[in-house]
């Protein structure tokens, strides 16, 4: 029997190239790490953090670029927000006995 597949790898290196769309309120059935809500922030502040490489909007519901997510990652790209040190505010009561 014949197969219609092409004989060359050509089919293979297009579909590598292509990347999954997924809308950020389906992120998690997809991925475990960023929660919805910590997309929802990467995706408020994208022009700071340059995430918006990584959306796509053809309507109004935010889509994220697999590939794109990923290679922003791991480039550094995200930086979480440093802790500020805690104040404890009964810091200065000495008590005595």
């Amino acid at each position: 029997m014949k197969s219609n597949k092409p004989k060359n790898n050509d089919g293979m290196a297009e579909e590598s190239r292509q990347t999954r769309l997924i809308p950020v309120s389906k992120w998690n059935e997809f991925h475990e790490w960023p929660p919805v809500g910590g997309m929802r922030h990467l995706i408020f502040f994208r022009n700071e953090n340059g995430f918006a490489k990584v959306l796509k909007r053809p309507n109004r519901t935010w889509l994220i670029d697999e590939k794109a997510f990923f290679k922003w990652v791991s480039e550094k790209k995200y930086r979480p927000r440093k802790k500020e040190p805690e104040v404890q505010e009964n810091a200065n009561i000495v008590v005595q006995p």
